[in-house]
């Protein structure tokens, strides 16, 4: 099983908050695969967490103290360490849940802002474009109608705001 670029992608943006935890990645990677085996989900999420390292977008370490610690050990001896414990441990998720952490580099930060930017600007085409559904000329449309449709753009817009703002502090 190769990991997804969709579940790179969206490890990535949840590193804007703060270090993502490896139970983060096994999740995602279990979601992007409902299909796949534990060893199949373990796999994957190893080599997603390799290829980000290799890739230079994150910093692998702990978390002590509500503080990220990089590692300073080689990264091949990091990831000998992490699977030791994921695997190893795999029917006890307590033993590995926050045994390892990724921390976006500068690099990852850049390309994980590019990403959400660029996920945002597609989610507001979306209203603003082709999807949006379209007034028909057969339709009975009220004043009081239209003017309950504008409302509830203003606010669906105002939640979106919202929304953005939970979902950076969320994440």
């Amino acid at each position: 099983m190769t990991t997804s670029i969709q579940t790179r992608e969206s490890l990535l943006v949840k590193g804007l908050g703060r270090p993502v935890a490896l139970n983060a990645v096994d999740w995602k990677v279990k979601h992007d695969n409902p299909l796949a085996s534990a060893a199949e989900v373990q796999d994957g999420t190893l080599e997603v967490i390799r290829t980000l390292v290799d890739d230079g977008l994150v910093k692998l370490g702990a978390v002590h103290r509500h503080r990220f610690v990089a590692s300073k050990r080689p990264v091949n001896r990091t990831m000998r360490r992490i699977s030791r414990h994921y695997v190893g441990h795999y029917d006890d998720p307590k033993a590995w849940m926050f045994s390892a952490w990724m921390k976006l580099t500068n690099e990852g930060k850049r390309v994980a802002l590019s990403l959400e930017q660029r996920a945002l600007e597609s989610y507001r085409d979306s209203w603003a474009g082709n999807d949006r559904c379209e007034y028909e000329a057969g339709q009975d449309v009220s004043p009081l109608n239209v003017a309950e449709l504008k409302q509830l753009q203003t606010q669906v817009a105002r939640w979106q705001t919202v929304g953005d703002q939970l979902h950076r502090n969320v994440a």
